[in-house]
């Protein structure tokens, strides 16, 4: 079985100066890829959590440990190196409609243990699917989201082969930690938001033909039409719909949310690429939907997939769960390998989990090595770093959540 590596402590600070965060180059390349040093304000507040830290001074960096003890009659989760005959293949594009039918089919291969649901219609009509599996009436319950920068396309295949993969080890008497994982399930409900951005995802696979809705495509021109003239893209019309973040109508949807939106990082002030806001926070149907997704219920974790740089973003000044948050970070990082860095800026999914007046432990993944769109070529290691990470989401949640 799995075990989780030992943590080591590291002091205390008061004040968070020398970090990284998102910036720079953003086609640059290679781990830690838009990334460039400096100095993030103080942030002397104690977030709610801090007491519940006190065994460690204060720091939330507890490592779980995995039990190798198995039920009767089951097999360790780990024994699964692959789903057999598996529904979710990786295609060297995972689009929309992979997506639609690879959810639809597993909802009817494991009925009862997984479900579906439409979220919100985007800009160009496309559904922004919540996926359930498990016990809805769970004391605890998790978020996996994915693709809400549109060229990040890969992490959709990967949340979805997470998702088959907890099934076939639900259906096929599986254990994890001492417990078969349809314990788990009936204990933890998961919800996945496969493709937080569909229409922005569209158009980084097809480019303008990806959209539908002819005001959109002229919405596509004019953003790509301002980012000439100011200089933000020097690339031909479908090289930047390839490499294109945003939505349909060019806000960054990672930008949008009410968590510290007015500070948000962005420096486009229409639509673009990447780096606008939006008029408004939560002004798009895609902000809208993830919102709706996270107001229904108490979260005890929310992990959030982008891609590229092998990175975990875990805190934001004012964060109101930082130890939680840096505890999960922690056990994530030990299991995946990836290095913790702290995010500034604001407007994120993440910012607003973390922030809002109903907090929940929240971070980042970004998986991939290779600037984006993430080469297909990367699933067979990003597949090896990530197969565990909602088995120990779950334990983590369930044990230490708050």
């Amino acid at each position: 079985m799995l075990l989780a590596g030992a943590m080591s402590l590291m002091p205390m600070a008061s004040a968070y100066a020398d970090v990284y965060y998102m910036g720079g180059d953003p086609d640059a390349v290679g781990p830690g890829v838009g990334l460039v040093e400096g100095t993030r304000a103080a942030d002397d507040t104690v977030s709610l959590d801090a007491a519940d830290y006190a065994s460690t001074g204060g720091l939330g960096l507890g490592g779980m440990s995995i039990s190798s003890s198995l039920p009767s009659g089951y097999a360790a989760v780990s024994d699964v190196i692959e789903v057999p005959d598996a529904v979710v293949k990786t295609p060297e594009v995972y689009t929309y409609d992979y997506m639609f039918h690879d959810m639809d089919t597993l909802s009817q291969k494991y009925r009862g243990r997984m479900s579906y649901r439409s979220a919100g219609t985007s800009r160009d009509g496309r559904q922004i699917y919540e996926i359930i599996l498990g016990n809805r009436n769970a004391q605890t319950h998790v978020l996996f989201t994915a693709a809400i920068h549109a060229r990040e396309y890969i992490t959709s295949n990967l949340v979805m082969k997470q998702v088959e993969y907890l099934l076939y080890a639900d259906a096929n008497k599986y254990a994890f930690d001492g417990k078969p994982v349809s314990d788990w399930l009936n204990e933890v409900c998961i919800h996945v938001v496969p493709m937080a951005n569909p229409d922005g995802v569209s158009i980084s696979q097809s480019g303008i033909d990806g959209l539908r809705n002819d005001s959109l495509k002229t919405a596509l021109r004019n953003c790509y039409n301002y980012d000439l003239a100011n200089q933000r893209t020097s690339y031909s019309f479908e090289e930047y719909c390839r490499r294109f973040k945003a939505n349909a109508i060019g806000v960054d949807l990672n930008q949008n949310f009410d968590g510290a939106w007015s500070t948000a990082s962005g420096t486009a002030t229409q639509g673009s690429f990447s780096g606008y806001k939006g008029p408004a926070a939560v002004s798009e149907p895609e902000s809208r939907a993830l919102v709706g997704i996270y107001s229904a219920r108490k979260y005890k974790a929310v992990v959030n997939y982008h891609a590229q740089g092998q990175v975990i973003y875990w805190d934001i000044a004012h964060n109101k769960l930082r130890e939680h948050s840096r505890d999960l970070a922690h056990n994530l990082a030990a299991l995946t390998g990836y290095r913790m860095l702290f995010s500034a800026g604001g407007g994120g999914f993440k910012d607003y989990v973390q922030l809002g007046n109903n907090p929940s432990t929240s971070v980042t993944l970004e998986i991939g090595k290779t600037a984006c769109p993430v080469p297909y070529t990367e699933m067979t290691e990003i597949w090896a770093q990530n197969k565990y990470v909602p088995f120990y989401t779950m334990k983590w949640a369930k044990e230490k959540g708050k």
